[in-house]
């Protein structure tokens, strides 16, 4: 098998590409059986580590032996029911009590033959009823002192009907876990969907949304055909503007098609491809792997080439990619409603305004756009575009459920998602992302003959399960009749419904408050989200160690009584930038408030003279990541 690897990771870029950016990933290695042998392809991994990035000698990571998956047992069906469910209707002459409800119902069993002296005269045993509940509905439950037969349960349920004041009657069904497990022989691979506590657990999260309908813009190195793949792309774009980054002999157009993105030593990444078949490749389909929006579709834009991509192509491709219009390039007819960003630079957001202006527009069109936190075991907030405003930041972690050794870290991290944590190619599968690839060293080797799984590691890797799982709460949002879920909602549900890590981040490198849980998140987008009402804040206690990203916001309140002769808010301590907005009776916003303090840094106060009484709102919005910050209201 001919080997070979591929390192991509931040800082190597040639000094001729200035201001660019790279992709947040570490190496595979390529070559071996052509895709599928019966369903199953060449897997793929990397090598040890120094630093960084990955180097060294290439070794197989896996076996090709199919290990395939099947669908769950349907659930079985119930022999017995003890359990009933009635409802009377609405505006019933008389409305039973509990009590009148069970006799109505031992009556109604005596008569259908299953209850009482004339059940107990064949022999059976006698029916006793027990009123458990009455539910929201204004349904009753009631259990029976013994399971019956379908064929008495029917009878029970018939006498039930025949009553004119009866609206239903039922059994109190039993319904049973139906967690969907794809037949892609390789989904064994994909620890990252069903791992227990370091995975998102996918399984569940299908149950609820398969993300159909949704369009996800992956801005990345392009993309391959690929049999696990092709049905799932929509039209993309290439923006990649130079021919000696582009490499395919031309500037921008509409093939957004890898080439291949070789430089120097290094051989060809195909980065987008495994970023691509992530959030979405072709599921259940009995070859390859799954991807974590398998109904959604995915949008190649190609912003990555030779030795990175150009800052002013990958804002662009934001622009466009999200529904705005750049012009010279033909209007996308198909925005996206989630934009991943698997790739970065150093330089705080601040320093990059170009990608900050295109991020911007992009959240003001509704677009969720998400982004790899990089992989330099540094702070994210001095790298772009890790630390810009209104992004949700992703950083990584393995199997044993813990920050991966190269994740950055920071008050910038949004949230944790799997990248992997393999530091050698020796490694087992599990401390791999698994996803799709190809044989080629420099240009891609045609499908099928070329496709292939590779297993990768990086904040990158991580960054497309998160894109992924926003497009699947979009879909269930709009299953339910909901509104689409605008970027700051789609951030606040996934903080607040991660699971814990399995081992805690050190104090000084936070990563968000979890790991991304996909089945909690799904159904919190399916539920009406409750106006946030801010924290409260008693009088004179500081609410300490206040932390979040560039451009969250966090709110509190502060009921103040008559006859004060003044009150002060005011932020103070800690590290990053923060200014704070204040209003009276309603919920300021950084363009519509009472009174304000913007300078720099995190020490600020409104001071408010002979307050009327009432409710003070005051929101701390956070200019840049910030954390440690202590928040007081005193009157």
């Amino acid at each position: 098998m001919k080997k070979s690897t591929r390192i991509i990771c931040t800082g190597t870029l040639a000094t001729a590409v200035v201001a660019a950016l790279s992709a947040f990933a570490s190496g595979y290695l390529t070559g071996g059986t052509p895709w599928p042998p019966a369903g199953l392809s060449t897997l793929a991994t990397t090598a040890s580590t120094s630093g960084g990035a990955m180097q060294g000698p290439a070794v197989p990571g896996a076996s090709t032996a199919s290990r395939g998956k099947s669908m769950l047992p349907g659930a079985p069906a119930q022999s017995g029911f003890d359990r009933f469910i009635v409802r009377q209707r609405d505006g019933a002459r008389t409305v039973l009590s509990g009590a009148s409800m069970r006799d109505a119902v031992q009556a109604a069993a005596r008569r259908a033959g299953v209850g009482g002296p004339r059940a107990s005269a064949r022999g059976a045993e006698a029916l006793d009823v027990q009123h458990l509940r009455r539910m929201a509905s204004g349904a009753d439950v009631v259990r029976l002192s013994r399971k019956l037969s379908r064929g008495e349960a029917d009878a029970l349920l018939a006498e039930l009907r025949a009553d004119p004041a009866v609206k239903y009657a039922q059994p109190d069904y039993i319904k049973h876990r139906l967690d969907f497990i794809p037949d892609d022989p390789r989904f064994d691979l994909q620890w990252h969907y069903t791992h227990p506590t370091a995975g998102i657990g996918m399984p569940a999260a299908w149950d609820l949304s398969h993300g159909d309908g949704v369009v996800v813009a992956v801005l990345d190195t392009g993309y391959l055909d690929h049999a696990d793949l092709n049905a799932n792309i929509v039209p993309g774009y290439d923006f990649v503007h130079d021919p000696e980054v582009g490499g395919d002999g031309d500037g921008r157009d509409p093939d957004a098609h890898d080439p291949g993105d070789w430089y120097g030593g290094d051989p060809s990444s195909f980065h987008g491809t495994h970023v691509a078949g992530t959030v979405a490749a072709t599921t259940n389909n009995g070859a390859g792997l799954a991807g974590v929006a398998f109904g959604a579709k995915v949008q190649p834009v190609r912003v990555l080439g030779h030795g990175g991509g150009y800052t002013s192509d990958i804002s662009d491709a934001i622009v466009w990619a999200s529904g705005g219009h750049v012009d010279g390039v033909p209007d996308n007819s198909d925005p996206a409603e989630v934009v991943n960003l698997s790739l970065g630079g150093s330089g705080s957001c601040s320093q990059d305004p170009a990608t900050q202006e295109a991020i911007d527009g992009a959240v003001a069109r509704g677009v969720t756009v998400v982004v790899a936190a990089g992989n330099d075991n540094a702070d994210a907030g001095f790298y772009s575009p890790a630390s810009c405003k209104g992004v949700i930041t992703v950083g990584a972690n393995g199997i044993d459920g813990a920050r991966s050794w190269f994740s950055n870290y920071g008050a910038s991290v949004t949230v944790t998602a799997p990248g992997g944590n393999a530091t050698s190619g020796s490694d087992p599968d599990d401390r791999w992302i698994w996803s799709l690839g190809n044989a080629g060293t420099q240009a891609p080797v045609p499908s099928p003959e070329g496709d292939r799984l590779m297993g990768m590691i990086g904040t990158s890797m991580a960054s497309p399960h998160v894109a992924g799982v926003v497009a699947l709460m979009q879909a269930a949002a709009n299953a339910a009749g909901r509104p689409p879920l605008t970027p700051e909602q789609v951030k606040q549900l996934l903080k607040g419904t991660v699971k814990p890590f399995t081992v805690p981040p050190p104090v000084s490198k936070p990563q968000g408050p979890g790991i991304v849980d996909a089945a909690a998140a799904v159904q919190a987008a399916t539920q009406e989200i409750p106006e946030d009402e801010g924290e409260l804040l008693s009088n004179r206690v500081a609410l300490a160690a206040q932390t979040g990203a560039a451009g969250d916001s966090l709110l509190y309140r502060i009921v103040v009584p008559a006859g004060r002769t003044s009150l002060n808010l005011r932020s103070y301590g800690g590290s990053g930038d923060v200014s704070i907005y204040v209003a009276r009776e309603r919920v300021p916003t950084t363009t519509l408030y009472d009174r304000k303090s913007v300078k720099p840094g995190n020490s600020e106060a409104v001071l408010i003279t002979n307050p009327a009484p009432g409710t003070y709102y005051l929101r701390v919005v956070g200019e840049t990541a910030f954390g440690g910050v202590s928040v007081m209201g005193l009157y």
